[in-house]
Formats: structure tokens, sequence, C-alpha cells
């Protein structure tokens, strides 16, 4: 299972569509077991294919604002803009996820490096 956590938008104009999902892989027992960043295209696709597999989503979110956290399903992707579809208007930056981890003293910096 993976959980979004951050989105990471590009600043040209040009490429604002182009963003990037941070995550969390979790195993069964719901521990972290990575973390990792993909593309909007790359998640979307990994939903679709373990969909196809398992009639499931294995993707979760956590929203700005929230304390639980909820599916990403297929229907989410069907709408007009970027906050309109997905979650993803609706999570962290990377730099607003930092502040979460910094406030939780967990000594953990996550950053984009390239």
């Amino acid at each position: 299972m993976f959980m979004a956590i951050a989105v990471e938008t590009f600043k040209h104009p040009e490429k604002k569509s182009n963003y990037r999902i941070w995550y969390l892989e979790m195993n069964s027992f719901m521990e972290v077991v990575g973390i990792g960043v993909m593309s909007r295209e790359n998640l979307i696709e990994n939903l679709f294919e373990h969909h196809q597999r398992t009639g499931s989503s294995n993707w979760r979110v956590f929203k700005k604002n929230e304390v639980v956290s909820a599916p990403i399903e297929i229907y989410d992707f069907i709408a007009q803009n970027i906050n309109e579809n997905t979650h993803f208007g609706n999570l962290p930056t990377l730099e607003e996820f930092q502040a979460t981890l910094n406030a939780l003293m967990m000594r953990l910096e996550i950053r984009s490096i390239a």
C-alpha cells in the first residue's frame, strides 16, 4: 500500500500540471518500509494496474487539515483541473510536510535533489 503525503510542483508555468507526488510505502502491518517520489502519470498508472488486477485501490492520501487518510479511487481522475481531480490539490507541499515533520521532532528531512 502507498500513502500520498506531499506534492511537489514545478515553478515554470508551462510545467504546473507536471507535478510529483511524495509517498510512503507501507507493509501489510501498516508500517512504513520506504519513502519515494513519482510523477502524477506513474501514480495513476500504478493505481489503474492494481485496480485492474485486484478491483481495489492500493493508494491512500493524507490531505491538508485532515486527521484520517482517504483512499484514492479511479473516479477521482474524472474532473476538469488539478484542484478538482484526485486529491493532489489538497496535498501539503513538500515544505509544509517538512514543517509537520519538524513539529513532530522526527529529525527526518525530505527535499527534492533533482
